[in-house]
């Protein structure tokens, strides 16, 4: 590390170790090279988390995203009310079968659900009463 005309060597000589810029950057490659042998993602995309994890944003009157996708097995379901009234999660088949289901999910609130899924197209909805008419509504593709 190069001493700026700021800080002298003394100064320098008495920081701790974690707070010069140099091992801070190796503790975040560290830290993410852990992460990337561990199989969990250091950032998500919408819709997207560690494997087999879906994530769900539920407000008036959608959910986002609304084409979502995985792969067959074990799928868990996180979902947060960014919205200012309650709102439920309900998966189901094809069939009309329900495959999962959230009874609530308060405002500012997250709550996750499980489900071992096939091959095949699957329907997100909010189950109260003209939420689902209203547009919250989205698919599922297991592939």
């Amino acid at each position: 590390m190069r001493v700026t005309d700021h800080e002298d060597a003394a100064e320098l000589a008495n920081r701790p170790w974690w707070s010069s810029r140099v091992a801070g950057t190796g503790v975040a490659v560290a830290v993410s090279t852990i992460l990337a042998i561990a199989g969990i993602p250091w950032q998500s995309l919408p819709g997207q988390s560690a494997p087999g994890t879906i994530q769900l944003t539920a407000r008036e009157f959608l959910y986002e995203p609304k084409e979502l996708s995985a792969s067959p097995g074990e799928v868990i379901f996180a979902v947060k009310n960014a919205g200012a009234i309650e709102h439920n999660f309900v998966l189901e088949d094809q069939a009309k079968k329900r495959q999962a289901a959230i009874p609530i999910v308060e405002p500012a609130q997250m709550a996750e659900a499980k489900a071992n899924l096939q091959r095949g197209t699957y329907t997100v909805y909010c189950s109260i009463p003209g939420h689902k008419e209203a547009g919250m509504i989205a698919t599922l593709h297991v592939q």
